[in-house]
């Protein structure tokens, strides 16, 4: 966590930009295809689920020096960021799973310091003392879990899949709707082995024949009848319900497939299922139940390895603790779309707009047209970024934690892998236009290509699937002692507080054809840990 900035930086920052070299993860979950897309690169056989940009120890970036060539940790020139930035390509449901609050995770953190629990221990909960706020920007349909639905509407749900073991175990949200949820997750999720396999079993059984029924309806009469077909809806189950439970019945028999026998199959019943449109953006603040299931997306998150789960995993389930710090209160799940803040003929800036101060997710698309009959600020982002081609990058292979993504392709008449600085490196008759940013910022490129300039900083061209990091104005001297409202956090995952100088803000212009995602510090000093 971060109060103000405080960048320790000892690399050479005199080039203003520096080309960012990302590391792809390769969970079992991933993507074959997606993230190698983006890159460039022919897929290698196994699945690339996230690419990681940023400082975290994990698996941290690097940047090239302003002479090129030369590595460096990132944070040498950005110090240590307050977020994380990723591309996240799910082929298959992520777990169950809950972020603590800053407050919980402070004490839990630190109860595990005390019980000496090894920081690599699997059954560690808790790695720092952050809270992990996150938001999730869809580009391709993304289909996610998030919050609790209304229990009224889920009881609906549950009893038209017609499963009546599921039913009974759904029973305590008639009698708590206000909190029923946490009574059905500690009886779902701490049931004996056998009887969760048995009940997920009667339940994909059963949602399979609504499914099959759900297919062949919409394939005979379209989409909007075939809910209510799958499930013979009459005037007790109302067309919405039906059209509800096909998706109950497609989700249990996707998670079941990707997760067989695990009871969180039907604990996902429980919460709202979201689906995504490209531009489309889901926030989860601390203490929401959420899972992603399927889709590509751009994730920005603060900078915390805080995750309790439930299941849908193969890792340590905790389930006391995660209902000790969840929410249960019933909400909406938690949809943005963008907010047009900026542009002009050529370019147009979006940003979603979250509440808290850990970080900031912009868009710049230059070249942008608006759809026909819609107005600027659609939600959609310009279709599917993964439209293949061969720009991109491409990869490394190195010991460190991820693979080491290399910069890949750039303008005619440049290096491969180089910066670009100086020259005419973009045509003049390009559209674009000036995107203000906070610094340190990444900027990341998901279609197409551009130039980017400012005030001191040389011409750099990026195409699809390179990024870039603007350093910070000015550094403080390495050593300095951290000020009174400074928090330096155990668990490699935070920054010591100063307040950074006013000169952080910036303009850059980009140029070209393409869109760019820009991650940056939130714009107000967080609250103190």
């Amino acid at each position: 966590m971060v109060t103000g900035w405080r960048a320790i930086v000892t690399a050479d920052r005199s080039a203003g930009i520096l080309r960012l070299f990302g590391r792809v993860r390769d969970y079992d979950w991933g993507s074959p295809t997606a993230i190698y897309d983006l890159l460039g690169e022919d897929p290698s056989g196994r699945p690339a689920a996230e690419l990681w940009l940023g400082t975290h120890p994990g698996a941290p970036s690097e940047t090239e020096s302003s002479a090129g060539g030369r590595r460096q940790p990132a944070e040498d020139a950005v110090g240590r960021l307050p977020f994380l930035l990723k591309v996240l390509a799910a082929e298959r449901a992520l777990s169950l799973q809950v972020h603590p609050d800053r407050a919980q995770a402070r004490a839990g953190f630190d109860s595990e310091e005390r019980a000496g629990v090894p920081p690599q221990a699997p059954w560690r909960r808790y790695l720092d003392r952050n809270h992990k706020p996150e938001l999730i920007v869809a580009l391709t349909p993304f289909r996610a879990l998030a919050g609790i639905r209304d229990p009224r509407h889920t009881l609906r749900v549950v009893r038209a899949l017609g499963h009546p073991p599921l039913t009974a175990a759904f029973e305590p949200l008639r009698a708590d709707p206000a909190a029923g949820a946490a009574t059905v997750l500690r009886t779902l999720l701490t049931m004996p082995a056998h009887q969760g396999r048995g009940l997920v079993a009667g339940t994909v059984g059963a949602a399979t024949v609504i499914a099959a029924r759900a297919a062949a309806g919409a394939a005979a009469t379209g989409t909007a009848a075939a809910g209510t077909a799958a499930t013979g809806a009459t005037t007790a189950v109302t067309a919405d319900v039906a059209t509800d439970v096909a998706a109950a019945a497609d989700l249990v028999v996707q998670l079941a497939a990707a997760h067989p026998g695990d009871v969180g199959v039907a604990a996902a019943l429980l919460l709202n299922d979201v689906l995504l449109q490209p531009g489309e953006a889901l926030f989860q603040p601390a203490r929401l139940l959420h899972a992603y299931v399927h889709g590509v997306g751009i994730e920005i998150m603060a900078t915390s390895d805080n995750v309790l789960r439930g299941g849908l995993t193969s890792k340590h389930v905790d389930v006391d603790e995660l209902l000790r710090v969840l929410d249960p209160t019933p909400t909406r799940a938690p949809v943005l779309t963008p907010r047009t803040v900026g542009g002009t003929a050529g370019i147009i800036v979006r940003a979603w707009d979250v509440p808290v101060d850990d970080f900031a997710l912009t868009e710049a698309i230059c070249g942008w047209t608006a759809p026909a009959g819609s107005a600027s600020h659609d939600s959609t982002s310009g279709g599917n970024v993964f439209r293949g081609g061969t720009l991109g990058a491409s990869v490394s292979r190195g010991s460190a934690p991820g693979r080491n993504v290399s910069g890949g392709g750039v303008p005619s008449g440049s290096a491969p892998g180089r910066n670009t600085r100086g020259g005419n490196v973009r045509d003049a008759n390009a559209p674009g236009g000036a995107v203000t940013i906070r610094r340190p910022a990444i900027l990341l490129v998901t279609d197409g290509a551009v130039t980017v300039e400012g005030a001191g900083i040389p011409s750099m061209g990026l195409r699809r699937g390179q990024a870039a990091v603007v350093p910070p104005a000015s550094a403080l001297a390495p050593n300095r002692a951290p000020t009174a409202g400074g928090v330096s956090t155990a668990g490699g995952v935070s920054a010591v507080g100063e307040a950074m100088t006013a000169d952080r803000a910036l303009t850059l212009n980009l140029w070209g054809r393409g869109r760019v995602f820009i991650a940056s510090p939130g714009s107000r000093t967080p609250p103190p840990p």
